[in-house]
């Protein structure tokens, strides 16, 4: 299932908005010369990535004079890059701004990817970046490219335009609207498990789901075998919070046990008749047979 346009959109132009290069100290003002609004784009050209739309005399902090008349500007808390046709700067300021490039973005191919203090595998490691995440590179080393956290390996990142780069985020922001979810389901805490039950009156563990992701506009079958197979599948290392996880019982394999999952390792679901929805480690219950977790808004 598609991540809904306007949460897509919306956590694509912030997530890019912060990968954009930082505001320069001997940025100078700028103001929207267009009628009909300027569109701020996350890189040089109108076939770029729209970011946001600048009412006509709107003042902008422009940053750096970029290829083919195009300036890199900050307005508000965004940054990206507008026609400097539609934009008027005082010329004598202008000369004193840094030139700058398109940002150059990667994808990562294979995940966790360590991020690296150093160019190197001896470097520490300082986190980890997950399958598909978006990255602003840089700088370009001997097979490693710098970004803002460290390093990575370029073994195992795509570079892709900033078109692609705002499409891939959008994806990634999967993660967003997996903590509306947690956050959803953390108000049944405490409810009671009826077997059967998909209402606030009772639940089982997949009536659970059901009607917790049913406030998202996803219809779940009320059954944890056609659950799983509702989205798209993801390993245990690359799970994010909003993520249904599936457990099964070893003698059959047949998915026994679906709840959803909240990050740090742990999960939500209705457990039993006696404690009723809960949150749970998954360490306690890989042991009784989990097979697996799928994402719903990918």
């Amino acid at each position: 299932m598609n991540l809904p346009k306007h949460i897509g959109a919306k956590f694509a132009a912030g997530l890019l908005s912060a990968a954009m290069m930082t505001m320069s100290a001997s940025a100078v003002a700028g103001t929207v010369d267009a009628s009909g609004g300027l569109r701020l784009r996350n890189g040089v050209g109108t076939d770029t990535g729209i970011l946001a739309t600048l009412p006509d005399g709107a003042q902008v902090e422009v940053t750096g004079v970029a290829e083919e008349g195009w300036y890199q500007v900050a307005y508000q808390k965004l940054n990206g890059f507008v026609s400097g046709e539609y934009l008027t700067v005082n010329a004598e300021e202008a000369k004193s701004l840094p030139a700058v490039k398109d940002p150059v973005y990667g994808k990562v191919t294979e995940g966790p990817l360590n991020v690296r203090s150093q160019p190197s595998t001896d470097g520490d490691k300082v986190k980890k970046l997950a399958e598909g995440a978006v990255v602003q590179i840089t700088e370009t080393l001997d097979g490693w490219y710098q970004i803002e956290a460290g390093y990575i390996s370029a073994d195992y990142v795509e570079l892709i335009d900033a078109a692609e780069a705002a499409e891939a985020m959008a994806a990634a922001s999967d993660s967003s609207v997996g903590a509306q979810v947690v956050a959803y389901a953390k108000q049944y805490l405490g409810c009671p498990y009826v077997y059967g039950g998909s209402s606030p009156r009772g639940f089982d563990c997949s009536g659970f789901t059901r009607y917790v992701f049913a406030n998202f506009g996803v219809n779940l079958s009320h059954s944890g075998s056609a659950q799983r197979n509702a989205g798209k599948s993801v390993s245990a290392g690359n799970m994010q919070p909003g993520d249904l996880v599936f457990f099964a019982q070893t003698s059959s394999g047949r998915i026994s046990h679906v709840g959803i999952y909240i990050g740090g390792n742990q999960f939500i679901h209705a457990s039993s008749p006696s404690t009723g929805v809960i949150v749970s480690s998954m360490n306690d219950y890989v042991a009784r047979g989990f097979v697996g977790a799928c994402r719903i808004f990918s």
